[in-house]
């Protein structure tokens, strides 16, 4: 798994974004679909990255809603969000839709996002989803925050987040 100090994996992955989701539920195209990069998303400042098992869900819908209040309640940081799942974009966007996400969530669908950053669960039914975690990349590409758990309903410390994006500024 990737811990604080990493060099946190570079990927390219499908980008679900709020502006392509409002509205179109059910006609989605690939032109809704953009691509995201770490790399470039570093270049604006520090980012998180929320792993999660799967839209729709009961656990994940409450994780990414309070994420989304808490998103919407920082001051005076910059912050990029964005949530990671090993949906497919096409659900993804209906979910952004669905429950008024102000942030991003990226696919882990058929890459290696989740398996590099050591959060893709290897065993069990639900083999293949990620783990629940958070990881906050400085904009120099290191990890500087990082929250696993394999536990049901245990949500991350948004305050520990949003303290490490203060200090990765």
């Amino acid at each position: 798994m990737v811990e604080i100090g990493d060099a946190a994996p570079q990927f390219t992955a499908p980008m679900a974004t709020p502006e392509a989701a409002a509205g179109k539920r059910g006609s989605y195209t690939s032109g809704d679909v953009e691509a995201f990069s770490l790399a470039e998303a570093l270049d604006d400042g520090p980012v998180v990255l929320a792993f999660f098992p799967g839209v729709f869900s009961r656990t994940c819908t409450e994780e990414l809603c309070e994420v989304r209040d808490w998103r919407d309640a920082l001051t005076g940081l910059d912050a990029q969000v964005y949530g990671v799942s090993v949906d497919p974009p096409f659900p993804q966007l209906a979910f952004v839709d669905e429950y008024d996400l102000s942030y991003p969530l990226l696919s882990a669908f058929n890459n290696d996002v989740a398996a590099d950053y050591g959060v893709r669960r290897e065993a069990g039914i639900l083999r293949g989803v990620t783990e629940r975690s958070v990881f906050v990349v400085d904009p120099s590409g290191t990890v500087v925050y990082d929250w696993v758990v394999t536990e049901p309903q245990v949500f991350p410390d948004l305050d520990a987040v949003e303290s490490a994006l203060a200090d990765a500024a």
